[in-house]
């Protein structure tokens, strides 16, 4: 993975890749290009550091797990990484209805 991050910046593709705990709760911003520029979130495990899989990347956006993915893998890392955060979304459309009703 060092290797790719170093071959990505020496071509002026600077995403770089993060890597986190399996406890973590923090994450790096999930991108469209996941995968490419090595812009990717790995887990760090006993083994080998291993990337995240599209259901993570569902779970981080807030889609519920009986959310089902129609596409493969690589366009669900696009479909989520140019996603919304569900739960903000769905707050926004909470604040927004209680300032309409209030008018």
């Amino acid at each position: 993975q060092l290797k790719r991050k170093e071959k990505q910046q020496e071509k002026g593709n600077g995403f770089g890749f993060g890597m986190v705990g399996t406890e973590s709760v923090y994450t790096r911003t999930l991108s469209a290009r996941y995968n490419k520029d090595g812009s990717e979130i790995f887990i760090n495990t006993l083994a080998n550091p291993r990337r995240l899989t599209p259901r993570e990347c569902a779970r981080l956006q807030g889609f519920p797990d009986s959310f089902i993915i129609p596409v493969s893998d690589t366009q669900a890392y696009r479909q989520f990484g140019n996603s919304v955060a569900v739960p903000v979304i769905k707050s926004i459309g909470s604040s927004l209805q209680k300032h309409f009703e209030e008018l």
